[in-house]
């Protein structure tokens, strides 16, 4: 089966589709579906984009779910010319989340090859998943389930929970002086550090959950003076904070206003969005988990997506959702991004076996 892998996942990685031009690669997904015999439609999401879907009625079991899009390159010096080394294939969007996608392919096609009529499964493939979600956004309005597996890089373990997070931008405003006598001015980057320790003693940073660990925050960017010997006047941040499933969004939200009115700084708040955790015993877990045995022959783990994915707007939409797949999160974005084969052939097993079940 690998080198059936290694083929249909080639193919996508060597289809350019950052977030804004998915059309490419969504026209190629179609045209592979309906050679399957599942012929999809179109939900239309903004302007000329639009969310490629298949299901066998309005209500199924199980719907299957990855974005199409991709990030920029980011310094990846593969691209869309998938290189294949030591088992892993590496490539833009190799990992987040093209792998999904083939595992979700090859797994129909194999079903179709044993004769299995796909009754209680649904397909959904995504746009703008690396932006602002807009296509899961509007996909219940299309489609409505019992569950979802929503597929992103967790090394196959099954995630019932999934962190939020606040994602806000910052100004912070100084005073200029001459370098040599910075004591007359106001240093807005040394304020800009100040701030970032403040952020270590936020209640909700020092959480912890035990599916997906502490508490935290990540600098994006930050931005401020320059060549000439002046202190610097101006600085911005970009930051994005976790916020564990159990903790109240808004109540840190409020912590962070707070917190940015003390220390009288200009801020953003860009995107906020909820945790989730689901129960053990919800039925997608259970049909995922029973799945994962058969396939693979052992017991699946249970873990958390430290990052905000697809599945925040399907489970707040009251579709309770999983994210599952082969890869690593940690290199998804990075200029090395890859995922190991083996793990995609695995978890293409596991989706024939969950087509099998509900198909009965």
């Amino acid at each position: 089966m690998e080198s059936k892998v290694t083929h249909e996942l080639s193919r996508l990685v060597a289809i350019k589709s950052e977030s804004g031009q998915e059309h490419e690669v969504l026209t190629y997904l179609e045209h592979r579906l309906e050679s399957l015999g599942f012929l999809p439609f179109r939900q239309k999401v903004v302007e000329d984009r639009y969310n490629l879907i298949w299901t066998p009625h309005s209500h199924p079991k199980v719907l299957f779910s990855a974005h199409v899009d991709t990030v920029p390159d980011f310094g990846h010096p593969d691209l869309y010319f998938p290189r294949i080394e030591e088992g892993r294939l590496y490539g833009r969007g190799s990992v987040d989340t093209k792998a999904g996608i083939a595992a979700i392919i090859l797994a129909l096609e194999i079903a179709r090859e044993r004769g299995i009529k796909v009754n209680d499964c649904a397909v959904a493939f995504t746009v703008d998943e690396e932006q602002e979600g807009l296509g899961s956004k509007v996909l219940p309005e299309a489609i409505r389930a019992d569950g979802a597996i929503v597929f992103e890089p967790t090394e196959l373990m099954i995630c019932t929970a999934e962190a939020g997070s606040i994602e806000v931008r910052i100004e912070i405003i100084g005073t200029q002086a001459h370098g040599g006598d910075f004591e007359a001015g106001d240093n807005s980057i040394i304020k800009a550090i100040s701030l970032i320790e403040a952020f270590k003693d936020l209640s909700f940073i020092k959480g912890y959950h035990p599916l997906i660990g502490r508490g935290g925050f990540n600098i994006m960017e930050i931005k401020g003076g320059g060549n000439a010997l002046l202190v610097p006047q101006r600085c911005e941040l970009s930051v994005d904070l976790r916020i564990l499933p159990g903790q109240d969004v808004e109540g840190a939200k409020e912590e962070l206003t707070r917190l940015f009115e003390r220390e009288g700084v200009n801020v953003e708040f860009v995107d906020v969005d909820p945790p989730f955790e689901l129960k053990k015993d919800e039925p997608i877990v259970r049909i995922i988990e029973r799945a994962y045995d058969k396939a693979l022959g052992e017991e699946p783990s249970l873990a958390g997506i430290k990052s905000w994915t697809d599945a925040g707007h399907l489970v707040s939409s009251g579709i309770p959702s999983v994210v599952f797949g082969p890869g690593k999160l940690a290199v998804a974005h990075t200029p090395w991004e890859y995922v190991e084969l083996n793990e995609v052939v695995a978890a293409t097993k596991v989706i024939y076996h969950i087509i099998e079940e509900v198909s009965k």
